[in-house]
Formats: C-alpha cells, structure tokens, sequence
C-alpha cells in the first residue's frame, strides 16, 4: 500500500514539475518578444532629400482676374424718325468722323413736308411785315398785328420743326470710329429706336472686369494694371482703374471694374478676352516658397519640412498671397531656414535625413 501511494506521489510531482518547466519557458518567449517591438519603432531610416535656404525676395501682390475688351465709345446707331433705307454712303470696316453721313433713309414725304411749312413761314413773314407799317400809322389793331407776329412765329416753329424730321432721315455718327456693321440692308424698312448701324472707336479701350468682393478695400481709382490679351499673349499693356462700381452684384458677389489703356495699331478687338492683374501692393522682403511644399495636415494647418543637423522638423506656416506657383510664407519661416523640397512626402518630425544633390 505504501508502494503504491509513493509511486502515486511521484508520478504526481514529476507532472507538477514539467507544468511548471512549460509555463516558465512560455513567459520567457512572451518576454523576448514584448522587447523586440520597441526596438524595431525606435530605430528610423534616414530619407534622401534636397534642400533650399530660404531667402527674401520682390514680390509683387496681384488681384489677377479675367476681363473683356470694350470700345471706350460703342454706338448702336438707331434712327429717330422711322423709313424705308435709301442708300448706304460708307462701307463696312471704314474709318468714320464725328457727324458724317453714313446713310439716307427715305425722304421724299418728310421733304414734300417740310418745303410746305417752310413757304407758309414766308408768307406768314410776308403778311407781318407789311402789315407791321400799317400798324405803325394805326391802320390796324394792335390785336391784329400780334395776331400776325404770332402766326409767323407758329409758321416757322413748324418749318423747323419740319426741317429737323428731314434731318433725321440722314444716318449721321455721333463719334469718330469704326463703321463696324450695319444691320438693314437698302430697301428695308427701319424703325425708329431699331439698330441700324455700329459704330465703334477703338483707338483707346477699356477693358471690363469683375472682382471678387473679397478685394473690395484693395481696389482704387488710378491704379496700375497689367493687360495680357489672349490673341496676343507677347504683348503686355499698362492701364489704370478708372472705374469701380459702387455696388456689389447680388448675384455672383463681384465688383465691376474698367481699366482704360490705348490700343496702338489697333490690334485688340471689342470682345476679345484678355486676362488683368491689378498691384495690390509690391515688397521687396517676401518669402516665397512652392506651393507643393506646403502641406494640409489638418482643416486649417499648414506645415512644411526644414532640416538641422540631419533631422527634419516639421514646421507650421501661415500663407499669403500667391505669384504663379509660389506661395508667401507670412509666418513659420525665416531666412536661413533649409527648406526641404523633395522628401518631404515621407518625412515624420524628428526623422533622420541625408541631403543629397
């Protein structure tokens, strides 16, 4: 019996002590391998990147919009007395002065009209006249002479007047210009108030343009613009505001602005698009970076990437104005900075880098 409970102890015992041999082993690989991780997250690698010292530089702030070349002086010329078009005097295209003939409308009614009143005019002239002696040696009654003064009078109110309607039956160009198009044909009827004819000078223009209300309290009559048309992207015109609207448009929140600028050769048409930038201010000690540098990493946080000792830190920045692709750093930066701009994409702050190039 004893036998047999001792062999039952040691059975026992060797089975407590391969638990145990289990147990104290399994903890020691848990252990091993709760200390590799650190390790493997402590230990960076260096990134290649390229730097640039950061240095102040000119810079020129630009409200850059785009615009539509005007006529400064654009007439649709109408006829204010209505007819038939006799003839056209000046043909398309041609250069025109102020007051000149460009058509006849036709005038044979208006003229029948006016040649009537104005031969009642002379006798009514007439009969004053010798009637304005017999008046002197009391011939007549003062309310008969002013009868007769009266009539002549109304007799030539209406000559003029006649005169005048014949007039308007001669299309005249109220500026110098352009005789740019006409719009009916000889033999078509035109209405009084209709379109007939275009007129434009465009020897100077201006150019118009919608700004965003956000630049309402940069803009200002007399200041300097920069004009590059789209059909002629080599030539560059100076301007200056000459206009601003007084309101803002309810419907895209813009501000009408006319810059006027002379048109040598006159190259530039009515209606061609050119695009404007309008001198907000100019300094010389801006520091401008690429606006690929500058990374969103929040809503509102910007940040950048500067190198010191061959770590990169991150760094935030508050932006400016834009010139092309460079941004103006207004806040982060300082000259002497080594910007890094090739990397940073991979960079962490605080990580390792090597300069390269």
């Amino acid at each position: 019996m004893r036998k047999r409970m001792k062999h039952l102890q040691w059975i026992l015992f060797s089975l407590l002590a391969l638990a145990g041999t289990l147990i104290i082993g399994s903890c020691g690989q848990s252990d091993a391998r709760s200390g590799e991780a650190p390790a493997q997250t402590d230990t960076m690698q260096a990134v290649a990147v390229q730097v640039e010292e950061v240095q102040l530089s000119p810079f020129a702030d630009l409200i850059q919009t785009t615009g539509i070349v005007k006529g400064r002086a654009d007439v649709m010329l109408s006829p204010e007395e209505g007819g038939v078009v006799k003839t056209w005097l000046v043909e398309k295209g041609a250069l025109v002065r102020e007051g000149q003939v460009l058509g006849l409308l036709n005038d044979e009614v208006l003229d029948a009209g006016y040649r009537a009143a104005f031969a009642q005019y002379k006798m009514a002239d007439l009969n004053y006249e010798k009637q304005r002696e017999v008046y002197r040696q009391k011939g007549i009654s003062e309310l008969q002479f002013r009868s007769l003064q009266y009539a002549r009078d109304a007799a030539k109110a209406q000559a003029d007047l006649a005169k005048v309607r014949l007039e308007r039956t001669r299309l005249r160009s109220p500026i110098h210009g352009v005789f740019n198009d006409r719009f009916a044909d000889e033999g078509e009827f035109a209405p009084p108030g209709v379109p007939v004819a275009h007129v434009v000078d465009i020897r100077s223009l201006k150019i118009f343009a919608e700004i965003t209300e956000r630049f309402a309290g940069n803009l200002r009559v007399g200041s300097l613009a920069t004009i590059v048309p789209d059909a002629f992207p080599g030539d560059t015109l100076l301007g200056r505001i000459q206009y601003i609207g007084a309101a803002v448009s309810a419907s895209n929140r813009t501000i009408p602005v006319e810059v006027y600028i002379e048109n040598p050769g006159m190259r530039l048409k009515p209606e061609m698009i050119a695009r404007m930038s309008i001198l907000r201010s100019d300094r010389t000690n801006a520091i401008l970076v690429d606006e690929r540098v500058v990374q969103l990493v929040d809503r509102e946080t910007l940040v950048v990437f500067v190198e010191n000792n061959g770590i990169a830190y991150q760094r935030q920045v508050r932006v400016g104005a834009r010139q092309g692709s460079l941004v103006e750093v207004i806040d982060g930066l300082k000259p002497g900075d080594k910007l890094i701009v090739t990397g940073y994409q991979r960079l962490v702050d605080g990580q390792p880098v090597t300069i390269s190039g």
